[in-house]
């Protein structure tokens, strides 16, 4: 009789939109499914954001594994750093010009900029550029 009742719990519980109420899953299963929602609503997040638009392109999904980037690459990237055109953006200096009278972006300073021509890469077509 008490099994009977179970049952006729459980599928009650199972339509009206309670699948796992009885039911004693075990922790990792629990945890992986989990892990895999957040995963996904992260990427939909990373894939349908405002913020991070430049390293959008280099890191295509998101991934809990770490990334082997050295500090000066993730300033490079995310045009992050002392750079003035990104000083300038949060009203951290009056200009975003450099030295030399070009705007002072990550990408000026490695291709155009006059103190770092021994460092110089070749600058990008400008379909490549990123705004």
């Amino acid at each position: 009789m008490r099994e009977q009742t179970n049952w006729q719990k459980t599928k009650r519980n199972t339509q009206h939109g309670h699948p796992y109420s009885l039911i004693k899953l075990p922790k990792p299963h629990i945890k992986g499914l989990l892990r895999k929602r957040m995963l996904e609503e992260w990427q939909t997040s990373w894939k349908n954001g405002d913020t991070g638009r430049k390293i959008d392109n280099i890191m295509l999904s998101v991934s809990l594994r770490l990334t082997n980037w050295i500090r000066e690459d993730v300033f490079f990237f995310s045009q992050h750093g002392s750079f003035p055109a990104y000083l300038k953006r949060f009203h951290l200096s009056d200009s975003d010009f450099c030295s030399c009278g070009g705007i002072g972006t990550a990408l000026h300073y490695a291709t155009e900029y006059i103190y770092t021509v021994s460092w110089h890469m070749r600058k990008p077509a400008p379909n490549f550029e990123q705004e």
